[in-house]
């Protein structure tokens, strides 16, 4: 097959006398018009298009001005100090991470805006530490800001990065902080004060470092709710409503392995004796410590989204089901192993809170164990397969 003198002329050899080293698939290109492709036979299309060249090289038309002998080929010049960012998609380019410019402005937090927020939220600080130190329900909270930390430093290969401007939609969080606080001090709200801290935390990372980075750290700050305590009206209605139920499910318990329980408001009656379940027996501080950990759960293992629904949802059913078996096993304790419990007792305890404690510290190892083989199973059952 020929073209005209004028174009460049090439011949496609027959099927038959193709070999292994001959194209299966070439482009003809003419000079100034457009790319065109021949095909011949049941060639492929995957093959690189390559251009016909003659033996003889084509002369160069110097002007009068250019001289041949001083023509070189020099490279593009290029700025390395320039980011490389996507210009065809500029809005989701990730900023260039400037380490000395993060070190400053860490450094700069520290020494400006953590004295500043200590001086100001002093008094709502020293009483949540108070809370910590004298209530067992919140005992964790010392456990709260190094585990928020631990989550951040787990992360720092995702981290985003941020820019040099400030975010102001930030200030929204901290308007809200300054809200709160002033009803708390109208209203003598203690509580209402704490829980505007971090309003505060999470307002100051978002005007500093930007969405980006405020929306990947802010799962991390979410668990500094763990720290502080809950309203006293939603709590003193909680307490109650789960001392109920404890003492309810309790006595189901009793019954189901054959003793004899009657549930009377916030007691059980037994065969030989009646069973209190105090305020502290309400199960609140399993309630905490089980969301607690799913929460650090759905931060440490990656899950889908439904997966971290449900592992938020089974920590409240295994709260409840192990303060009731708790105050069952306290039950069994007293009935069949008082004399053991009498022994062991000093004389300034009552032999009931020992055989609670006991029971406590055992129903502590089984509610993480069923947490754990919840997680577990549910990774077994729903895992990912490859197609």
């Amino acid at each position: 097959m020929t073209n005209n003198e004028n174009n460049h002329s090439f011949e496609i050899p027959p099927v038959s006398e193709q070999t292994e080293e001959s194209p299966h698939h070439f482009d003809a290109e003419i000079p100034n018009s457009p790319k065109k492709k021949i095909r011949h036979g049941n060639f492929s299309t995957g093959f690189t298009p390559r251009r016909e060249t003659s033996s003889v090289p084509p002369k160069k038309d110097f002007g009068a001005n250019e001289n041949p002998a001083n023509t070189t080929t020099e490279p593009p010049t290029t700025n390395s100090t320039i980011p490389q960012t996507n210009t065809e998609f500029p809005i989701f380019a990730r900023p260039v991470i400037d380490k000395s410019f993060e070190r400053v402005r860490f450094l700069a937090l520290c020494v400006v805006m953590l004295p500043l927020s200590i001086f100001a939220f002093f008094p709502s600080l020293s009483n949540i530490v108070y809370a910590w130190y004298t209530q067992l329900d919140y005992g964790h909270g010392f456990f709260v800001i190094p585990l928020v930390a631990l989550f951040l430093y787990l992360r720092l290969d995702t981290y985003p990065g941020t820019h040099y401007r400030l975010t102001w939609i930030g200030l929204f969080p901290i308007l809200i902080c300054l809200i709160m606080r002033f009803y708390a001090a109208n209203q003598y709200m203690e509580t209402l004060d704490q829980w505007s801290l971090i309003f505060w935390i999470l307002g100051v990372v978002w005007f500093f470092y930007g969405n980006r980075v405020f929306f990947w750290a802010l799962p991390s700050l979410l668990f500094l709710i763990f720290m502080f305590q809950l309203p006293y009206r939603f709590e003193v209605l909680l307490r109650h409503n789960l001392q109920q139920f404890a003492a309810q499910f309790a006595a189901v318990l009793l019954q189901i392995m054959g003793e004899t329980a009657i549930p009377v408001k916030n007691t059980i009656q037994l065969s030989t004796m009646e069973l209190a379940v105090e305020q502290a027996c309400s199960g609140i501080r399993f309630l905490i410590s089980i969301l607690a950990i799913s929460f650090a759960t759905i931060l440490l293992i990656k899950r889908p989204w439904w997966q971290n629904i449900f592992i938020l949802a089974i920590a409240a059913p295994i709260a409840l089901f192990v303060n009731a078996a708790r105050i069952a096993m306290t039950g069994i304790l007293l009935l069949y192993f008082s004399g053991f419990i009498n022994n062991i007792t000093p004389e300034h305890r009552n032999p009931a809170v020992i055989a609670d404690e006991i029971a406590g510290i055992f129903m502590i190892f089984v509610a993480f164990g069923i947490f754990i083989a919840s997680v577990f199973y549910l990774g077994k059952v729903f895992r990912k397969v490859e197609i």
